[in-house]
């Protein structure tokens, strides 16, 4: 390699991130790009192919086991240089089995890290690239009519994935007729869905990042605009690149819609990895979904992405999934049974999840977001098939 080798750090702490840049320096090898583990990386190491990966192994081990496996399916030919605090052959054998190149002793001198990447830059290997796989999981809350619990929904599977998984995640607020997410985390609206769109192709991931708000529950918020004219000056298409392109920084973006169909919510269903289709048991909500979902068949969108939730907003209706199973045609995947619980968390302007963590339908939406990210969970209802998990999984992540 004629030129010095630009080199990539992944580690969740920023300041050790400095101080290797710092060791680096003398060196004259340059540092394109850091950043801590998940789609991020995947995404940076996709767009700036460093030549050289420097990547941190420490808790969650699975997780940056994960982006180690997920940036070498994209760079096989960058050499993946770990380093851990840990001695563990256990997760040795996971570091090397994703194919890091070397692993070093955190804490290492300058010498023993300048002499890993001479090692490593002289064994590069010419192997075909695989297919890159830098995008993280769009995943469309969607439901024929209002008031049936898609913001309530979205919310608290955001905040559990979160909490759960040390996934990133992000929340985008479609709802251009009430967008009331802001209003569910109890957060004042500040940048909105219609000043990013406006932006979408100047965008670069420091301004986008900064420009929302982070909850409290790790969740970062894109809230929809105050003032429904607000909505007037944005285009579908440019919804589409600005959830994708958010998806090229979290794992999760989940996208909440009104409960209408116009070219926003087109656009939501178009780009998402999977759709959260949901109905409750009232025959109105139940016959507009099954109109909707003829609608969706006829325009040849594939059945495999749409997600049947059944959401019990109250205990009266005695309605069962195997009845709404024979009107629709389509398996239920999830029901979300009433609790009282939920409408208390709502009013205090906190996830069901995070309020009422012991309550049944906590334990029920916490079930859901292990369905979607494929973690196994001791829940009510289990419906969907195995083959359906994968589609869920993020980058790098095990089945």
């Amino acid at each position: 390699m004629g030129r010095n080798p630009l080199v990539m750090i992944i580690d969740e702490d920023p300041i050790f991130r400095q101080e290797l840049q710092g060791m680096l320096t003398p060196a004259r090898l340059a540092v394109v790009a850091d950043c801590g583990y998940g789609v991020e990386a995947a995404t940076l190491a996709e767009e700036l192919k460093p030549d050289l990966i420097l990547a941190s192994v420490e808790d969650p081990v699975a997780r940056a086991v994960q982006t180690i496996d997920a940036v070498r399916g994209i760079l096989p030919n960058s050499p993946v240089i770990a380093y851990s605090s840990t001695s563990e052959m256990s997760v040795i054998r996971q570091i090397m089995h994703a194919g890091a190149r070397d692993i070093l002793v955190h804490p290492f001198k300058v010498g023993e890290l300048l002499s890993a990447i001479e090692m490593a830059m002289r064994t590069v290997d010419t192997e075909a690239p695989r297919q890159a796989q830098s995008a993280g999981t769009i995943l469309t809350v969607f439901g024929a009519k209002g008031g049936i619990g898609k913001t309530t929904i979205a919310t608290n599977v955001a905040t559990a994935i979160a909490r759960d998984t040390d996934s990133s995640v992000c929340i985008i607020d479609l709802d251009t007729r009430f967008g009331d997410v802001a209003i569910m985390l109890d957060i004042e609206p500040q940048v909105t869905v219609a000043e990013m769109a406006a932006q979408v192709r100047s965008l670069d991931r420091q301004s986008f990042k900064s420009s929302l708000i982070e909850h409290s529950t790790g969740v970062y918020v894109l809230p929809s605009p105050k003032h429904p004219n607000d909505w007037r000056q944005v285009e579908a298409a440019d919804i589409k690149e600005l959830a994708q392109f958010a998806s090229r920084i979290f794992d999760y973006v989940l996208l909440d819609t009104p409960g209408a169909f116009n070219d926003i919510v087109g656009a939501a269903l178009e780009v998402a990895t999977q759709v959260l289709v949901v109905t409750s048991v009232d025959m109105a909500s139940i016959k507009d979904t099954s109109f909707i979902l003829d609608v969706l068949e006829s325009e040849g969108f594939p059945d495999d992405r749409l997600f049947l939730t059944v959401n019990h907003p109250n205990g009266a209706n005695t309605i069962r999934a195997a009845d709404i199973e024979r009107v629709l045609r389509k398996k239920v995947f999830w029901e979300i049974p009433h609790d009282s619980q939920m409408t208390m968390a709502t009013q205090v302007g906190s996830p069901v999840v995070v309020a009422r963590p012991r309550s049944r339908a906590a334990a029920n939406l916490t079930g859901l977001a292990a369905k979607i990210t494929g973690r196994d969970a001791t829940v009510a209802r289990k419906t969907s098939s195995p083959g359906l998990l994968r589609r869920l999984i993020p980058v790098g992540q095990k089945a």
